[in-house]
């Protein structure tokens, strides 16, 4: 197993795609991306983020790519994701309304 040092990024392992969950409290992994099996859940990613960046409460939260929603229970291929792959993560916006 190749050994990083500490804030070297590690790169995406053969067959991985690297991911980076972005939030309005943070950037996790805080250097570069995270290597992923692409069949995994995107769901998985998020909770972990969740988890580092210590977030209470995601419930109503939502994962975007280049503005597109994702589906979190699918995984990263379902969800026609490969490469390096920046999550947008936060709160779903309101329905906006009059002034």
């Amino acid at each position: 197993m190749e050994r990083t040092h500490p804030g070297q990024e590690r790169p995406p392992q053969p067959q991985h795609i690297g991911v980076a969950v972005i939030t309005t409290s943070g950037i996790w992994p805080p250097d570069g991306y995270d290597p992923t099996p692409p069949h995994q859940k995107v769901r998985v990613q998020l909770e972990r983020a969740a988890r580092e960046l210590r977030l209470t409460d995601t419930s109503n939260w939502v994962a975007k790519v280049a503005g597109r929603e994702l589906d979190i229970n699918a995984s990263f291929i379902d969800n026609g994701l490969s490469g390096q792959v920046g999550i947008d993560y936060g709160p779903r916006e309101g329905g906006g309304g009059r002034e």
